[in-house]
């Protein structure tokens, strides 16, 4: 029989049985674009080799990530109620995983 496991306590949830699902996207923001004069008297052409040059070595994966990514989670009843009060339950909180200023450490 097909069951599904909560993500965040480990509750087996059986089909047909209430359970919560959380999609996230996470992708770059930017402002709004707003082009000068100077932006199009630039060479382009020559920015664009240097950046294909730069990032030649670089792991697609990695620039996807930079730009882009997305999760799915099962979620039972009660821990549904905990991530809807709380979507980053403690994640900001903890200092064990913040880095300087505020930024997180990779791990």
């Amino acid at each position: 029989m097909r069951h599904y496991t909560c993500d965040i306590c480990g509750l087996k949830l059986p089909h047909g049985k209430l359970r919560y699902m959380a999609k996230i996207e996470l992708y770059a923001a930017y402002d709004t674009l707003e082009i000068a004069r100077e932006d199009l008297e630039r060479n382009l052409d020559q920015e664009l080799r240097e950046l294909f040059e730069r990032l030649k070595d670089v792991d697609p994966d990695q620039l996807l990530r930079e730009v882009y990514a997305s999760f799915k989670f099962d979620l039972c009843p009660s821990c549904h109620e905990l991530y809807v009060k709380d979507p980053l339950r403690g994640f900001g909180r903890d200092p064990s995983i913040r880095g300087e200023k505020g930024t997180v450490e990779p791990q």
